[in-house]
């Protein structure tokens, strides 16, 4: 579970990324870090009306809201490695990647926040958040503290936040996180292409 990490860690234990990473000395290096998401391409508000788990970080917060995000990335940051990868990070949270996105440059994220109440601590502001790629790491060992060193890395680096696009006019509801999988699949099949085997077993579709 610890040599590829780009997919959620349910999906990685039913074995979806063998055969996905290549040898570390047959790609090219990690990219400096912090470093920036190019654009948000697509912000859909989302909520569930099953309670679920965000397995992309160390205290597995429960979350029942949030964004599915499409964003536009630099390729490199997001190749399949056998080595810790750099972590996205959304505002004050991790985000959760669906797919690879090197080949299409392009990442389908869940980044768990709360919509509707500016006060509450775990609420989420695209418009003012940061989105960047931190430090190498396993995504399961980043904790709040980490999130916060990381966040402060990113403000030194001069990183600002992206224009928002404008979101749908309903948030959408899912039933549960697998639901919300599916929803993930339709973006993968529109702006990852290539990865539409993936976007099939995220649909129940595949082998």
């Amino acid at each position: 579970m610890r040599t590829m990490k780009l997919f959620s860690l349910s999906l990685l234990a039913a074995g979806l990324t063998a055969g996905v990473a290549v040898a570390d000395d047959e790609i090219p290096a990690v990219p400096e870090t912090p470093a920036a998401v190019a654009q948000i391409v697509s912000a859909q508000p989302f909520v569930l009306d099953k309670e679920a788990t965000h397995l992309w970080r160390l205290e597995k917060p429960a979350f029942s809201s949030g964004y599915l995000l499409v964003l536009k990335v630099d390729p490199a940051l997001v190749l399949a490695r056998q080595s810790a990868e750099p972590v996205l990070y959304v505002g004050h949270q991790t985000a959760e990647r669906v797919n690879h996105g090197f080949e299409s440059g392009h990442v389908i994220a869940i980044v768990p926040g709360v919509l509707d109440d500016p006060k509450h601590p775990e609420y989420l502001d695209l418009s003012k958040s940061l989105i960047w790629f931190g430090t190498p790491e396993l995504p399961e060992r980043v904790d709040a503290a980490m999130i916060k060193q990381e966040l402060a890395l990113a403000k030194r680096a001069g990183i600002k936040p992206l224009m928002v696009p404008r979101q749908a006019a309903a948030t959408l509801r899912a039933k549960d996180k697998t639901q919300l999988y599916g929803q993930a699949a339709a973006l993968i099949a529109k702006y990852s292409p290539q990865e539409k085997e993936l976007a099939r077993t995220l649909t129940g579709q595949g082998k």
